[in-house]
């Protein structure tokens, strides 16, 4: 296992992209078509939905911690002589296809009481292997960069892959499920299947691409590795504390507009197959703006970029909802303003995972270990814990605001409520994570360049 001895490729940023690409795939549909598989297929609840998603998610932020420290300690016990995250992500891949498909499948082949069982027993599996997935992959650009300049690097990589695995499922699904408008049991079937293949192969080519090169790593083997450190991290780790509560925020925003999305497209605009174009259009932007946040932040820092981002897109959802309630907006109007917001905004979930490893630096600068299993899944936890409180309360939501899926036609006051959960409420999520980074977030560039000097002292 060669250590800070090769450059960082083109190659190595192309299998780390395809990690979150692979991953998004199916990722990508339990946020966007889960929600509406349960109601308008599966014919389930919105209550008991609500309630399972809480659940879900409860149990997931448990989980991530957990196997963030186990993954630290299996490493620990290896003495460093193999990777510590390319071995999972290998791992997991096929357990994240047979999951995903069980969880758009499994519901329809039972009734009644087994029905809710054998959801919940599905999606919490997939939420488990996912766990893995995201925190390995979280962790392998901490062991993979050695400067700020490669974190941002691969940082990059990370979102334009993220993005291109979380549109491409939402420009695909919606037309598969259309070509089966009479057997939409079928369609969701055949688009989860066609989705979690694609992802398996990318998740292939993340373990065959990339390489764990950065030597404090591997030097973090000989380190007594406990599961309380990650008590010492928030102790004494604030840039580490501002991204949990940014992750908390982000997670909240990503599941309401994720669970809420296709009701936006079908009962707003009129159309769910919109929603493929929407996300055709967006991905263009969505690369154009991810493209530029190298150069930006070489220039300006990672986390000024960050902030601009955020309140860009806050303001961008104010617009784009004020247009909604003053006028009779265009369709297009509203794809367009829609996919710069998000964009914009969705830049921070890029910068996160930089940002993640550059506290996972300070962190070993103010206590002399690296974590990365532990600080990963620990954040990992307060994103599935935010992810967990946005999808329950947008599921919650549909029934408070009236909707009802046996109308053709929702009333003037759902709609509205859909508007607001939609539009505004991303807005709001927004502009709590710029507080958190301008406020909370503590690494400065004269702090920067200490722990560069005891790094090199090491």
């Amino acid at each position: 296992m060669t250590k800070n001895k090769t450059p960082l490729t083109v190659k190595h940023r192309i299998g780390y992209a395809l990690g979150d690409f692979g991953g998004c795939m199916t990722f990508s549909l339990m946020s966007a078509f889960m929600t509406r598989y349960y109601v308008n297929v599966a014919l389930m609840d919105t209550a008991v939905i609500a309630a399972m998603t809480l659940i879900w998610k409860i149990c997931d932020a448990v989980f991530n911690p957990i196997i963030g420290s186990m993954l630290d300690r299996s490493f620990s016990k290896t003495g460093g002589k193999r990777d510590k995250f390319r071995p999972w992500i290998l791992r997991v891949s096929p357990m994240l296809v047979i999951c995903a498909i069980l969880v758009f499948t499994a519901p329809g082949w039972v009734d009644g009481a087994a029905r809710l069982v054998v959801a919940f027993v599905s999606y919490l599996m997939y939420e488990v292997f996912y766990a893995i997935h995201n925190i390995s992959l979280g962790g392998l650009i901490s062991a993979m960069a050695t400067n700020d300049a490669e974190r941002a690097e691969l940082s990059s990589a990370r979102g334009i892959g993220g993005s291109m695995g979380i549109v491409i499922p939402q420009m695909a699904f919606p037309a598969i499920i259309s070509l089966f408008e009479s057997r939409p049991a079928l369609g969701y079937g055949m688009g989860v299947t066609l989705c979690a293949c694609i992802g398996f192969v990318c998740c292939l080519g993340c373990y065959f691409f990339t390489e764990e090169r950065n030597a404090s790593t591997q030097k973090s083997a000989a380190a007594p590795i406990k599961v309380t450190d990650i008590l010492e991290v928030f102790q004494k780790n604030r840039a580490f504390v501002a991204l949990c509560l940014h992750g908390l925020l982000s997670g909240i925003l990503m599941s309401v507009g994720g669970a809420l999305g296709t009701y936006m497209y079908a009962d707003v605009l009129g159309s769910l197959a919109l929603m493929s174009v929407g996300s055709m259009l967006g991905m263009p932007v969505n690369l154009f703006f991810m493209s530029l946040v190298p150069k930006a932040s070489r220039k300006l820092g990672m986390e000024k970029v960050l902030r601009l981002s955020l309140l860009m897109g806050c303001g961008l959802y104010v617009l784009l909802f004020s247009l909604h309630i003053l006028t009779s907006i265009n369709v297009w109007v509203h794809i367009g303003l829609n996919a710069i917001a998000a964009g914009i905004s969705g830049l921070s979930n890029m910068m996160q995972w930089g940002m993640l490893s550059e506290a996972i630096e300070y962190n070993e600068y103010l206590t002399g270990k690296r974590t990365e299993g532990s600080i990963n899944g620990t954040f990992n936890m307060l994103r599935r814990l935010g992810q967990g409180l946005g999808s329950s309360f947008g599921v919650a939501m549909l029934g408070i605001i009236g909707y009802n899926a046996a109308a053709s036609v929702q009333t003037a006051g759902t709609i509205l409520g859909i508007k607001v959960l939609c539009l505004l409420f991303p807005a709001v999520c927004a502009l709590g994570s710029w507080i958190v980074f301008r406020f909370v977030w503590n690494i400065t560039p004269e702090l920067r360049e200490k722990m560069a000097q005891k790094r090199a002292a090491m």
